[in-house]
């Protein structure tokens, strides 16, 4: 698969939506009806075809591959309040596939907007933001299932641009209840982008240590046969919501790159293929604290070549019940790459890499130029928990722990390779600390990281035959530290850093080289509007 560079992103759907010659442009607004013609801004629908009060003009057009459905920007949809308008009345059934050259567009123009300024559409469930763990009842359900958006089996369709607010799970005894913003399971070859989910609540739950809540992609443990599914500049914000009543993933996560998690809980997936340059902060244990967790679990990955890099994970359990950040299953004949993540403030009763839990033969695991920290009190493991023995190899990974060795026991299938570990008091002394710009990032040539690790650039060479493009860049160089998050507009901006080529020598340990100009760089921003839209 060969991937875009991260500035071409936005424009890719809309090129291909105009690649179809078939294709139609209708219009959807708060102030619409579905008499109207739809096809211009002045004309518009009053909902979208799929959902169950498109009537007149709306329900007598079937969608076809190339269609572009443009919402205006600031209008809300209510799926809770019958009363408000306009109502969708359930669950919005997507029934439609686009094709490979000319898929479905569902988004947004950003020169057509209610308001002052453009902002993005809203789907939204009524229920009252709440960061409450023991609510007794829901205001609002949506009916037939409380699913906002369903993509389930379709194909070719990009979906852009929308907020999502205000679901509200009402069932407390199930472990894995299907109430979620969107379901997408056996989607293929679809692009979700640019969405903002928040607002979801729930009543207190009841389900002892199976609890695993409400859901904003869920397509089922497996997700189906999700290839070509990518979700890129997704933000997920629970700051407002309760941050442990929502999982991010059930699903397929086939490429999930360029976003942003934060004040939520768990990923659960498979056919995972890429995860990269996102950023993971303030992740909680699932069911209120009930459960364990995980940052990225997969059950079943995509066959070939995987890649996991340049992502910031920070902040992670603070409670301590036992999360999992990384949990990879490769089959057989299924290599992994791990290279150029950075992992702080991680308060796990688990451990980082959960390698060896599955008892059946598995692939190969390269983990490489990571940066890894874990609190000075200590919590669970690096690597592995279990006494089965699976192939791992790990080369150049910097280390910041103290008690001791990073590897638990026992760990029978690693390969460790120019390792460094050391003390908070060590990388103290030496400038390594988590309030620099880039954490635990070396400040002079004479640090004990630099020049210190092992040349790997046959791993980038077998990225490139895998024909991952973007992973190549990524591993001949160091880290670009994930993404930044505006909070007053919830978009992304990435890169955060400007990457450092890796030497046709011998290469720093860790995820960062080595720069002079890096190491004097002023503070990285923090609330930067995003310069991909």
């Amino acid at each position: 698969m060969m991937l875009l560079s991260p500035l071409l992103l936005f424009t890719t759907a809309r090129a291909l939506v105009a690649a179809g010659t078939s294709g139609q442009t209708f219009y959807i607004a708060a102030n619409g009806s579905d008499a109207n013609s739809g096809t211009s801004n002045t004309s518009p629908w009053l909902h979208a075809p799929g959902m169950p009060t498109c009537t007149g003009n709306c329900a007598a057009h079937t969608p076809a591959p190339g269609d572009q459905f443009i919402f205006r920007g600031g209008d809300t949809w209510h799926f809770g309040n019958s009363t408000a308008s306009p109502y969708v009345g359930g669950a919005w059934n997507w029934k439609w596939n686009g094709s490979s050259g000319s898929p479905i567009y569902i988004g947004v123009d950003k020169t057509w907007y209610s308001g002052s300024v453009w902002s993005r559409p809203v789907l939204n469930g009524d229920n009252p933001t709440s960061t409450s763990t023991t609510l007794s009842s829901c205001t609002y359900q949506v009916p037939g299932g409380n699913v906002f958006v369903n993509f389930g089996g379709k194909s070719y369709f990009t979906f852009d641009n929308f907020e999502f607010a205000g679901l509200c799970q009402s069932s407390t005894g199930s472990p894995f209840a299907q109430d979620a913003y969107v379901l997408d399971g056996s989607a293929n070859h679809a692009l979700f982008e640019h969405l903002y989910f928040h607002g979801w609540t729930h009543v207190q739950f009841n389900c002892g240590s199976q609890c695993f809540n409400a859901g904003i992609f869920v397509g089922g443990q497996g997700g189906g046969q999700q290839i070509g599914l990518q979700y890129q500049y997704i933000v997920v914000d629970g700051s407002d919501s309760d941050p442990a009543g929502a999982q991010t993933f059930y699903d397929g996560m086939y490429d999930v790159s360029y976003s942003v998690f934060t004040h939520a809980a768990q990923m659960i997936g498979s056919l995972c293929h890429l995860f990269h340059d996102n950023l993971v902060d303030n992740w909680y244990d699932p069911g209120d604290g009930h459960a364990h967790g995980n940052v990225y679990e997969c059950v079943g990955e995509a066959p070939g070549t995987n890649a996991v890099y340049n992502n910031v994970i920070r902040h992670i359990s603070p409670n301590g019940v036992g999360q999992v950040n990384f949990w990879p299953e490769p089959d057989v004949g299924t290599t992994d790459y791990y290279f150029g993540n950075v992992m702080y403030d991680v308060r796990t009763g688990g451990n980082y890499f959960n390698i060896g839990q599955n008892s059946s033969a598995q692939g190969t695991i390269n983990i490489f130029n990571n940066t890894f920290e874990q609190p000075a009190n200590g919590y669970g493991v690096l690597f592995c928990n279990s006494s089965n023995s699976h192939p791992f190899t790990a080369t150049n990974n910097n280390y910041i722990l103290d008690g001791g060795s990073p590897y638990s026991s026992p760990c029978t299938g690693g390969t460790f390779v120019t390792e460094r570990a050391m003390t908070h008091s060590t990388a103290a002394a030496n400038g390594y600390s988590s309030t620099q710009s880039f954490v635990y990032s070396p400040t002079a040539a004479s640090n004990p990281t630099v020049n210190k690790g092992t040349n790997v650039a046959s791993y980038c060479s077998a990225l490139a035959t895998a024909g991952l493009s973007d992973a190549v860049t990524a591993c001949q160089s160091d880290t670009r530290y994930a993404c930044t998050y505006s909070v007053s507009d919830h978009t992304v901006n990435c890169p955060t850093r400007v990457a450092v080529a890796r030497p046709s020598g011998a290469w720093d340990i860790g995820a960062y080289q080595f720069s002079s100009t890096q190491a004097s760089a002023p503070n990285a921003p923090t609330n930067l509007t995003a310069v991909v839209q």
